[in-house]
């Protein structure tokens, strides 16, 4: 077996729905592993959403059990609520309060005596600056991931994880890349995962130190360098957010009965789709330069089609959709893995990473039969299963499953060399 290699699994951004479907990704990801699952990678990279299931993720919580604290049956951690995420930021609310009649008078006062070249957008412009900061108070979300550790008895601090753990945020007033995590700055888990993930206008920046923070996300990569830095020669990120492809225009719910562009959806749709654009443009071009400064490191994307109208159009904030956009990770990502199987398995090979697919049926087939019933997803993503990670891999059962993936990985090498050997008789 080849030698294993230091690994990373790095989660970019996308709110809510995105981090619950990075969730239902890794759920589907476990299935492949034999003899470890995605709690045994050495470092882990979280952005935006994706630095809270990466915190979670890193101490050693499972993708079942972290579906257990989004629908609120963990038995031991509160579920996440509307107050932890859409917390209303009174303070900023009244400092607002406090600057409108002033600024309104001054606004009004400049467009009088520029009115010959101002148009009514430049005045509405300029009552903007005394709109507060974001709508929303991200400490709530703070309060979540401390209130969440404590309850799981998991550290707050990075230094104590076995695990290696950075969170990304950008530093409002340089624009720079900000890591939260080992040998760099210094914050708890939880506010780290606060700034990574307040996003701008939405939230209101996050202060920690002398510094304020926004979504590491604004910056539209993941920080895989960050991981191949430290030492990764294997990288697996998921990245929940791309642009929907909408060329077909064809008959799809959200646009009506007869299709059509994404603009008759409104302003809302036409930032959507732009956000997307910016981030993904800029993930891709991360990793293609990655992969070209470092051959021999592999890199594994794991996202949602371009025509996936679902991850499109439910909203990234969407509180509710919590279970469908899970199931929908699981089941898509299952599909995309499978039809990827042979190439994935050879790329995790070289790194020392059986996978089979014999999960994948089993669990797949069941949701089918039951014609999707909610019921039998819910205990087929949440199922308490053991898994053969760190702490169950030399287990006869896991062992007899390490040893029948080896078998299929060495039928398949002399399958494709008989196929060889005919191709050149």
């Amino acid at each position: 077996m080849a030698k294993r290699d230091k690994t990373a699994l790095v989660l970019a951004g996308g709110g809510l729905t995105g981090a619950v479907y990075e969730i239902g990704a890794l759920r589907a990801i476990d299935d492949l592993l034999i003899d470890r699952t995605v709690n045994d990678f050495d470092i882990y990279v979280g952005t935006s959403a994706g630095s809270l299931v990466a915190s979670f993720i890193a101490n050693g919580l499972s993708p079942e059990e972290m579906l257990q604290v989004i629908d609120g049956s963990h038995p031991s951690a509160n579920t996440v609520e509307r107050k932890h995420l859409f917390n209303l930021d009174w303070q900023s609310y009244f400092k607002w309060g406090l600057r409108v009649p002033v600024k309104l008078v001054e606004a009004w006062s400049h467009y009088l005596r520029h009115i010959n070249d101002m148009t009514l957008f430049d005045l509405f412009w300029s009552l903007s600056e005394a709109l507060p900061a974001g709508f929303y108070d991200p400490m709530g979300l703070e309060r979540f991931v401390q209130r969440g550790l404590h309850d799981l008895n998991f550290p707050n601090d990075f230094n104590q994880l076995e695990r290696e753990l950075y969170i990304i945020a950008t530093d409002l007033d340089s624009g720079q890349r900000a890591i939260f995590g080992p040998g760099h700055l210094e914050a708890t888990i939880a506010q780290a995962v606060a700034a990574s993930s307040a996003l701008p206008i939405v939230y209101r920046p996050v202060s920690i130190g002398d510094h304020e923070y926004v979504d590491g996300g604004t910056r539209g990569n993941a920080s895989i360098d960050l991981a191949i830095e430290q030492g990764a020669k294997l990288v697996v990120c998921i990245n929940p957010l791309v642009p929907f492809d909408n060329q077909s225009k064809e008959k799809i719910p959200f646009l009506g009965p007869d299709g059509g562009h994404l603009s008759e959806k409104g302003v809302q749709s036409v930032a959507n789709q732009v956000f997307r654009i910016m981030l993904h443009s800029g993930l891709n071009y991360h990793v293609k330069q990655l992969r070209r400064a470092h051959p021999e490191v592999d890199i594994i994307l794991i996202e949602p089609k371009p025509e996936d109208y679902q991850m499109f159009f439910y909203n990234i904030m969407r509180y509710s959709a919590r279970l469908i956009v899970a199931r929908h990770g699981f089941e898509s990502v299952t599909v995309d893995l499978a039809t990827d199987y042979q190439m994935h398995k050879a790329v995790l090979a070289r790194h020392g990473i059986p996978i089979t697919r014999r999960f994948v049926i089993e669990e797949t087939a069941e949701i089918i039969n039951s014609n999707y019933d909610p019921k039998v997803i819910r205990r087929v993503l949440e199922a308490r299963t053991p898994r053969c990670g760190a702490r169950r891999r030399h287990t006869p059962l896991c062992q007899l499953d390490r040893t029948l993936a080896n078998l299929e990985l060495t039928l398949d090498q002399i399958s494709g060399e008989i196929s060889l050997i005919d191709l050149s008789g």
